[in-house]
C-alpha cells in the first residue's frame, strides 16, 4: 500500500511563500517561468517545448504541496481506492505494460520528479534513466531519488525526449507515463517522439505507454478550462497513438482505455481544493482560486464528451 503524501500547509501568497523558502532568486525564477510559459500563448497562440518546461518549472512546488509527488491521473481500478493508491496503480499498470524486470535498462521519458521511477525501481530492481525538459523537476527529482536511497539505480537528466542522448538500440524498456501530449506540441513532433523511441529501444524491447487523448475538438469556452487547468488545448490532444506506433513498425501487444477508471481523479482534486480553501484563496487570491475551482468542475464534463485514455504495451519487433 503506498504511503499517503505528507500534507504541507501553504503559508501566505504564492510569491511570498516562494520568497520565504527560496529567497529573491526563487521568486525571479518563478516570474521568469510564468513569462516563458505564457508568452508563446499570447504571441503565437500555442505552446512550445520551452514553454512546457517553464510550465512544469512553475507548477511543481504547488502540485507537490497539494497533491504529492506524482504528476499523472489516478487509476481507480476498483473505484474504492484512495488517491495515493490510485496514482501508484497507474504507475504499476504502465510498468506492467513495459514488461519490466530486474535485469532491464529502462528509459523513463518525462519522468517528473522521479516518483514513478522510485516505485518501479523498488518493485522490479531495474535501472532507470529519467529524462525531463523541466530543470526544476530535474533538480527536485535528484533530491527525491537521493532521499530514497536509489541513486545507484535511478539517474535523472535534463533533456528533450525529441532528441534523446541514448545510443541506438541501447534501452530494454521505455516508460512513457502520461507525458506524450505534454512533450509534443505539434503533429510532427508526435512522429518524432515515436521515431526516437524506436531508435533507442532494443529489438524485442517494450514500451509502457499511457496518455490522455481527445477524439473531438472542444468549444472555445471548453478550451479555456483546458488551458487553465492542464496547459493544453483539447485540439492538441487529438491523436491516434496506436496508429502512429504501428505506422513506425511497432507491434501493439495490449491496448486498454482507462478513461472511466481515471475520472475519480477530479473528485479528489476538487475535494482537496475545497478542504484547503483558505490556503488556496490566500495563495492565489480569491478571484483566481474561484476560477480554478469552477474550471476544475468543468474538466470531467469535457473529458466525458471528447476524451479517451489509451494504455498500451508496445513492442519493437525482434527482426528489424
Amino acid at each position: 500500500m503506498p504511503e499517503r503524501p505528507q500534507i504541507v500547509v501553504a503559508k501566505g501568497g504564492f510569491l511570498a511563500e516562494t520568497y520565504r523558502t527560496s529567497g529573491l532568486t526563487g521568486c525571479l525564477r518563478k516570474i521568469g517561468a510564468a513569462l516563458s510559459m505564457n508568452l508563446p500563448l499570447w504571441f503565437i497562440g500555442r505552446r512550445t517545448n520551452r514553454s512546457v518546461g517553464a510550465y512544469f518549472d512553475l507548477i511543481t512546488d504547488d502540485a507537490r504541496l497539494f497533491y504529492g509527488d506524482c504528476f499523472h491521473f489516478g487509476y481507480f481500478k476498483a473505484g474504492t481506492e484512495g488517491f495515493a493508491e490510485a496514482l501508484a496503480a497507474h504507475t504499476d499498470l504502465v510498468g506492467e505494460m513495459a514488461r519490466l524486470d530486474h535485469q532491464k535498462k529502462v528509459l523513463d521519458i518525462g519522468c517528473g520528479i522521479g516518483a514513478p521511477a522510485i516505485q518501479l525501481a523498488k518493485q522490479y530492481g531495474c535501472s532507470i534513466l529519467g529524462v525531463n525538459i523541466s530543470g526544476e523537476q530535474v533538480r527536485q527529482g535528484r533530491e527525491l531519488v537521493a532521499k530514497s536511497g536509489l541513486s545507484n539505480k535511478i539517474t535523472i537528466s535534463e533533456g528533450n525526449a525529441l532528441a534523446l542522448t541514448a545510443t541506438d538500440s541501447s534501452i530494454d524498456s521505455i516508460l512513457c507515463l502520461e507525458v506524450a501530449g505534454d512533450i509534443c506540441v505539434t503533429k510532427e513532433q508526435k512522429t518524432k517522439l515515436i521515431d526516437e523511441m524506436y531508435r533507442v529501444l532494443k529489438p524485442g524491447g517494450s514500451i509502457g505507454f499511457s496518455d490522455l487523448v481527445f477524439t473531438g475538438k472542444p468549444s472555445m469556452d471548453e478550451e479555456k478550462a483546458m488551458r487553465m487547468i492542464l496547459y493544453h488545448s483539447g485540439a492538441e490532444l487529438v491523436t491516434d497513438w496506436p496508429a502512429l506506433f504501428e505506422k513506425r513498425g511497432f507491434v501493439i501487444q495490449e491496448k486498454r482505455n482507462i478513461l472511466p477508471q481515471t475520472m475519480k481523479t477530479w473528485d479528489h482534486t476538487v475535494a482537496i481544493y475545497e478542504e484547503r480553501a483558505a490556503e488556496v484563496d490566500e495563495r492565489y487570491g480569491k478571484a483566481i482560486a474561484n476560477k480554478t475551482r469552477r474550471y476544475l468542475r468543468e474538466i470531467p464534463k469535457i473529458l466525458q464528451k471528447y476524451a479517451a485514455f489509451p494504455v498500451l504495451s508496445i513492442q519493437k519487433p525482434l527482426l528489424v
